[in-house]
């Protein structure tokens, strides 16, 4: 009965829709017979011979008001039924006619338009065609290129999400470099992010990723790239970088995040990675090797992980009670995360470990109400 609700709803907000392009359609005709009629008034006033009775000239007078009176009502109702139109647009509820679509292509064409127009006209484009034209892609680039307002270059932005087309890596790209406000910049990353497997677009996100002052910036770009599909060849080079003693932390830790959101076994970059954590004098190296490995389910981060909990810095044995949450089911860290609980002095490494503990013996609960339930059976 539901569905039967659900269908009966769009078929008479179809029907009403229907109803109201039949509608625009009939006023449109009506509106172009009166402008020919008031222009063949004119053209009548003009051939007037001179001093003509006051007569004619009030019949005239009135019958042009009349029909400008008329004109005005009748643009006033297309503007109405055109803005509920577009609202059920907006909402997916309808699709546009090509007579409409053609119509917001051109108001998102005119320079004379305000920008608020312009970008409805390009939003409701992109809400009824994913995939816009090179041309549409060309003008928004334009008129992002010439906007002084962040806000709109944003909201420009917002609806190149998604948008693939080629012609816009390299403008986006010379953005970047030009461009100082923040959200804008994030923004300009976000779009990039469609691109990250070209290899200029990867290069310059990997140096966002890492080198950013913004820290949304950089955050972005590193979600980009951790993101990006993969391939054998990609593969291997995030594993290079990983294993590589001349990257950076950032690049080699980000490289293991990349590789662990693409589901690749990684033995060796984990066990790299773990006597790193080991044999590091840098509480800063160590915290964010420890950050890096939440989640993260191999025995060989176990050791140091422990080690951790130890360690004279906070922030790196509150990073240790984090990750050691993948462990939380062995019986030994949770000897451990509880010894933390009774006798740390730093209350937000407390507070960590008993997370971690809370979490795993959530998730042996849950677990054993399903066993029960199956031996039930």
């Amino acid at each position: 009965m539901r569905r039967i609700g659900l269908l009966l709803g769009v078929l008479a907000v179809v029907a009403m829709a229907v109803a109201q392009y039949a509608q625009i359609s009939r006023f449109r005709a009506e509106l172009a017979t009166l402008r020919a009629e008031l222009r063949g008034t004119d053209a009548a006033s003009a051939t007037q011979p001179p001093n003509p009775s006051a007569r004619n000239i009030t019949t005239a007078t009135d019958r042009t008001a009349g029909l400008h009176a008329r004109l005005a009502n009748i643009e006033q109702s297309i503007a109405h039924l055109t803005k509920a139109t577009d609202s059920l647009m907006e909402r997916g509820m309808i699709p546009p006619t090509e007579e409409r679509l053609a119509e917001l292509q051109q108001r998102f064409f005119d320079p004379t338009a305000s920008d608020q127009d312009r970008l409805r006209s390009l939003r409701l484009l992109k809400r009824n065609q994913p995939q816009l034209s090179d041309e549409i892609v060309t003008q928004a680039l334009s008129m992002m290129q010439s906007s002084t307002n962040g806000g709109t270059r944003r909201d420009l932005l917002r609806q190149l999400d998604g948008v693939t087309n080629a012609a816009m890596k390299q403008p986006l790209l010379a953005m970047l470099d030009s461009e100082t406000t923040g959200n804008v910049r994030e923004s300009l990353v976000d779009v990039l992010s469609d691109f990250a497997t070209d290899p200029a677009v990867e290069t310059k996100l990997w140096d966002l990723a890492v080198n950013d002052a913004d820290e949304d910036v950089r955050e972005e770009a590193q979600d980009a790239l951790r993101e990006a599909p993969t391939s054998p060849e990609r593969v291997e080079k995030l594993r290079q970088k990983a294993l590589s003693a001349d990257a950076s932390l950032d690049e080699r830790v980000l490289s293991m995040r990349a590789l662990r959101e693409a589901n690749v076994q990684m033995p060796e970059v984990v066990s790299e990675m773990a006597q790193l954590a080991q044999n590091s004098p840098d509480p800063v190296m160590r915290a964010k090797l420890f950050q890096a490995f939440d989640g993260i389910n191999d025995q060989n981060l176990m050791a140091p992980l422990v080690n951790g909990l130890q360690d004279p810095n906070p922030v790196v044995r509150e990073s240790a009670a984090d990750a050691l949450s993948s462990f939380a089911s062995d019986p030994r860290i949770q000897e451990w995360l509880n010894h933390i609980i009774q006798n740390d002095a730093d209350p937000r490494v407390k507070r960590e470990a008993y997370q971690a503990l809370a979490a795993a013996q959530n998730q042996q609960q849950r677990g054993g109400r399903g066993g029960r339930g199956g031996r039930g059976r």
